[in-house]
């Protein structure tokens, strides 16, 4: 069955597409209309294929993401790498019950559950909140009205204004390391994996790098790929061994790692003072030898003379 996404002609009279670039309205409508797209504005968009599919690097894509999400578009969850048009439904509703079955199908689909009750909580106030809709992880259905209660809801609130100060604080921080010319550009480690010759990230390593953001950081398993291109052993695996080495050490920053690094170098032996090996010298080694005599040929008429000389002495 052939699957298309509607863009209304109104779109690009809506007051904020007017004020994009070019280059954002065409990502918003491939966030739109893009292969993964589907019935609920809620699907799963790794980077590597919004490279293929857009023809932009990685870096542009994380920039105009970034810019969404700034622009209160969308929400993009790294770990699972699903992608949330958070005014989809808004525009993409229709109360036929095949509507409804489907999207209660793709709402199982979703791995990151906040974002089913963001999706319900979008709908809350719209015209058809009456629908009842199978929440996906409880045999109940659950009515759309009913969303979250208002301790929960003020809950997000207060969890969303910190973030709010918290991305200001960054941005002064930014600011302060922009006019002391000491800017330091953060990587990630899957960006510093396929920039370093480890190959392209696959959905197994990808999972991998996660589980050991979770366990360790970011900052040391960035640390343990500089040690393996170090040793040009450009493998996860061996990567992997670093990172087992070190939790179980139960080491957790750079700087540990450091330090565990030149006190084994403190430890080793040197060629200086005490830990000079001593070479224990043969007895026989420069011992003079005694010299040897040998025996001179005589002058025959000498041997004659002394044989003589004895017989006269002992009276012959």
């Amino acid at each position: 069955m052939s699957k298309y996404r509607s863009v209304q002609v109104s779109f690009w009279q809506d007051a904020f597409v007017l004020d994009l670039t070019p280059e954002e309205k065409y990502f918003y409508v491939y966030l739109m209309t893009n292969s993964k797209a589907n019935q609920i504005g809620i699907y799963e968009l790794p980077k590597r294929i919004i490279e293929t599919e857009t023809g932009y690097n990685r870096e542009t894509v994380e920039k105009l993401l970034n810019r969404f999400m700034d622009y209160e578009k969308i929400i993009y969850n790294e770990p699972t790498k699903e992608v949330m048009l958070l005014n989809w439904s808004k525009h993409n509703w229709n109360n036929s019950p095949k509507v409804v079955k489907r999207v209660e199908d793709e709402l199982k689909g979703v791995k990151f559950l906040p974002f089913i009750d963001r999706y319900r909580e979008s709908i809350e106030n719209s015209d058809f909140n009456k629908v009842s809709i199978q929440y996906p992880y409880n045999n109940n259905p659950v009515p759309i009205e009913y969303v979250d209660s208002m301790d929960i809801r003020e809950k997000r609130k207060e969890k969303r204004e910190k973030e709010k100060e918290k991305e200001k604080e960054n941005d002064d921080e930014k600011e302060h390391e922009k006019n002391s010319e000491e800017v330091i550009i953060k990587i990630s480690p899957f960006q510093f994996y396929e920039e370093n010759g480890f190959g392209i990230i696959t959905p197994y390593v990808g999972d991998k790098v996660n589980a050991w953001i979770d366990d360790l950081s970011e900052e040391l398993i960035i640390h343990a790929m500089k040690i393996a291109i170090e040793n040009s052993v450009l493998k996860w695996n061996y990567v992997e061994s670093i990172l087992k080495d070190w939790f179980i050490k139960k080491i957790k920053s750079v700087d540990k790692v450091i330090a565990m690094e030149l006190q084994r170098k403190q430890q080793q032996p040197t060629n200086f003072g005490k830990s000079f090996r001593e070479e224990k010298v043969p007895e026989w080694f420069g011992k003079k030898e005694e010299p040897v005599s040998t025996p001179v040929d005589e002058d025959p008429g000498i041997t004659v003379e002394r044989e003589r000389l004895q017989r006269e002495l002992m009276g012959g």
